[in-house]
């Protein structure tokens, strides 16, 4: 879950909730597009890559994610990207979440046509329990939205089993995350040191202080639909599957539960959702496979839709 960085998409939002004008400094705010995902391209509107994808954008949180629409008023997303209240969740089906709330200052009706509110959630019920090693996470959740998609938005295909998810294989993924993960190192003895550790501003790589390297974190460019391939290290567990981010490509943060597919016969088949990776979005990134939770999936749109 990544929390926005531009301010004035956040107002823009919270306008779509109350029903009052739009923020007017909306046009400070700026998108980076020369990169994406992290090492990839932008997703063009329209585009079959498009069809399926959504982001999520938590107005209580002001945090932006990622997610698969698998009914027409369904979406798939992460465990992790579930605020406390439904309605708190818009969906926005565009590929340029800021270009789309510029028209939308002088067009309200055009924002309305490409965002929904969020009605009912659901999350995996293993989501939150204690773990360790290569306990899967049950890292997934639905959302229920009011109306139904818009025109040229359609429900993604799973691939047909897991099976097809073989060590060393290309996949593809995409999300409305950061285009830019820069890590620089930082100095324990300095002074605020302990204090913005603690606040989470600060990492280090050890838990043993005398061994590690810690660093502060800036990432920028989210509110673009981007794309890039990744190859498949292994499965972590029966239920999750590690892909490679170690090559200048990467899922980061505000892609947190968007999609993973497949390209078969020239379609991309939704398989994974992306959960977690390692800070710096440089070494492996960890993706729920939904389709061998299939039937937690199932089950729980025919629940959710009742």
């Amino acid at each position: 879950m990544k929390q926005l960085a531009f301010t004035a998409l956040v107002a823009v939002f919270a306008t779509l909730a109350v029903g009052c004008s739009p923020a007017s400094n909306f046009n400070n705010s700026k998108s980076q597009n020369n990169t994406a995902i992290i090492g990839g391209t932008d997703v063009s509107e329209g585009s079959a890559l498009e069809q399926s994808i959504v982001g999520i954008y938590d107005m209580k949180k002001g945090a932006l994610c990622t997610g698969s629409l698998v009914r027409d008023n369904v979406v798939l997303t992460a465990a992790h990207c579930i605020g406390d209240n439904p309605q708190d969740h818009l969906i926005v089906f565009a590929a340029d979440l800021i270009g789309t709330f510029k028209k939308g200052q002088s067009d309200k009706n055009y924002l309305l046509q490409h965002v929904r509110r969020g009605e009912k959630t659901v999350v995996n019920s293993g989501w939150g329990q204690k773990h360790s090693g290569s306990d899967a996470w049950s890292d997934l959740a639905l959302i229920k939205f009011t109306g139904t998609a818009p025109q040229g938005f359609k429900p993604a295909t799973f691939i047909s089993s897991s099976g097809l998810l073989k060590k060393g294989a290309t996949v593809t993924v995409a999300g409305y995350g950061v285009n830019s993960d820069v890590l620089t190192q930082v100095d324990q003895n300095t002074p605020d040191f302990q204090d913005k550790l603690k606040s989470g501003e600060y990492f280090c790589d050890d838990t043993d202080m005398s061994k590690a390297k810690c660093y502060k974190e800036d990432v920028t460019g989210e509110g673009q639909l981007r794309t890039t391939q990744l190859a498949i290290e292994g499965n972590l567990n029966n239920t999750e599957v590690i892909l490679n981010q170690e090559h200048g490509h990467a899922s980061c943060e505000g892609d947190s539960g968007g999609p993973a597919y497949l390209q078969i016969n020239g379609q991309y088949q939704l398989w994974g959702v992306t959960s977690r990776g390692t800070r710096g979005c440089n070494g492996y990134v960890v993706y729920t496979d939904a389709v061998a939770q299939s039937q937690w999936v199932n089950d729980n749109i025919t629940q959710i839709t009742k």
